[in-house]
């Protein structure tokens, strides 16, 4: 069965590679993948002619002036400006001056950053079929964001789902044995676990596996005293 995941992150891998071979054929000494969502700049990417990665991929205190020009600002970035010296200071070292293509799509921006030796870059403006290769990477990187971004959040409800399955059938255990009704057996599980100080799902764990269960009486009474 073709794995939607697998396969978006095996093109990525594939397009990353690329990358610094799209980055020789330029002349470039370097190249980065910025990332922003919601004006939080992330690294997802760093190439070195050198082969050495730079370290400090993550540029905390960016000021949101440089968040916003990475977010649109495409083509040259020559040596003096502000932004080439945070680029430089802060990922890209070996680098005077950048080229920088944006590709964005709702709410995220993907710039693949090329760093030169030089004051100028060897070209003002990308060959079509660099621009071309380099619109499939800002999809690939954009699509396997997107897939585990939904991956976590239908884990997250699986989890939920799961933890309710079990605290029912805890709920279904105290029914059983101690003689509660349903609301008398949630009511135990929400004292207990306000008393223990863990969540519901752990306390239904624990009469499942018989823990608590002998406890359950003498709390069933006070709670049916509460009641009365």
């Amino acid at each position: 069965m073709w794995n939607l995941p697998s396969n978006l992150e095996h093109a990525l891998g594939d397009a990353s590679s690329g990358l610094a071979r799209i980055a020789a054929e330029l002349g470039a000494e370097a190249v980065a993948v910025f990332v922003i969502t919601e004006s939080k700049l992330e690294v997802s990417y760093v190439w070195s002619r050198t082969g050495k990665i730079p370290t400090g991929s993550r540029l905390p205190g960016v000021a949101k002036a440089h968040v916003d020009a990475l977010s649109t600002r495409s083509g040259v970035v020559e040596e003096r400006s502000t932004l080439a010296k945070l680029l430089r200071e802060s990922l890209l070292r070996g680098s005077r001056s950048f080229l920088l293509f944006p590709w964005s799509v709702r709410e995220q921006v993907v710039n693949v950053v090329f760093g030169f030796a030089s004051p100028q870059p060897r070209y003002r403006q990308l060959p079509d079929a660099v621009a071309g290769e380099l619109n499939l990477f800002g999809l690939a990187t954009w699509s396997v964001r997107e897939v585990a971004i939904l991956r976590a959040e239908l884990q997250r409800v699986y989890d939920r789902l799961a933890g309710r399955k079990v605290v029912e059938r805890a709920k279904g255990v105290l029914q059983e044995e101690q003689g509660l009704s349903e609301e008398l057996a949630y009511a135990y599980l929400r004292r207990e676990s306000r008393r223990r100080r863990i969540t519901l799902f752990e306390i239904a764990e624990d009469v499942l596996r018989g823990r608590g269960r002998r406890a359950a009486t003498s709390e069933t009474a006070a709670l049916l005293r509460d009641r009365s």
